[in-house]
């Protein structure tokens, strides 16, 4: 199916790379010129959660710039995205997975079909049967992880972009933080630490989040709820009635 999803993933490739050329630093034509040697612009963002699909990671990327760009409306955010400047703003969610170039390899799996026209068309020995009916089972290809470079996350993407350009130091620690409190428990006084001092990682952390939730599913972006759509169209639940004070005993 080139079409759509290729077409889209050349519109993402055209988008990524006009808001890079946005920055000039010493070192950026480098820094792009291994990012379209590598995989960058075609791994999944993850091998079977969000966006596990080819170009996924470049998607996500933007997803997360598109979301931290949103912040600068708010009030609380907008002059602290501000003081971050132009190039934090574009190089921090651009580049914060960077560390995922490299690092996810092609395999297959077994899995279940239970395609009519392929259970007639197989012997009689490889049919099952289960609860969903008559299936075989089948080799489908998926994403597994091949981490050719051990070095972390947040912490590897610093360092990978750091080969080429030099960071300041708020977006060095955003990258290196962006993960937030998935992070394992023991480093959670540093982040604190980390966020109270550059609160950039926050605001990264929190668009990171919201891409990956709220924008993005295993094949691709969801389809936004349409606004004027009543938000109470779907409840399964009733409101819940006013509490009454019991009758007192008689």
């Amino acid at each position: 199916m080139y079409n759509e999803n290729e077409s889209r993933n050349t519109e993402n490739v055209a988008r990524f790379e006009a808001l890079m050329a946005q920055v000039n630093r010493e070192g950026i034509a480098a820094l792009m010129e291994y990012i379209r040697k590598s995989d960058f612009y075609t791994a999944p963002a993850s091998t079977k959660f969000h966006l596990s699909c080819e170009g996924g990671l470049l998607q996500h990327s933007l997803n997360v710039y598109d979301c931290l760009q949103a912040k600068k409306e708010s009030g609380t955010w907008g002059r602290i995205l501000e003081e971050a400047g132009a190039d934090a703003l574009i190089l921090c969610p651009l580049l914060h997975d960077l560390c995922k170039t490299h690092f996810y390899k092609i395999d297959f799996k077994n899995q279940k079909t239970y395609d009519p026209e392929k259970v007639k068309a197989a012997e009689r020995w490889q049919v099952k049967k289960d609860n969903g009916g008559a299936f075989i089972w089948e080799q489908v290809p998926c994403y597994t992880v091949e981490d050719r470079v051990p070095y972390g996350h947040g912490e590897k993407s610093a360092m990978m972009v750091e080969q080429f350009i030099r960071l300041t130091g708020p977006e060095r620690f955003a990258i290196r933080w962006h993960m937030g409190f998935a992070e394992a428990p023991t480093l959670h006084l540093q982040l604190n630490q980390a966020m109270a001092k550059y609160p950039l990682i926050l605001a990264l952390h929190e668009a990171d989040q919201e891409a990956s939730i709220l924008l993005e599913d295993k094949d691709g972006n969801k389809q936004q709820p349409d606004p004027k759509r009543d938000q109470t169209e779907g409840c399964d639940f009733q409101e819940a009635e006013p509490i009454r004070e019991e009758a007192e005993a008689e």
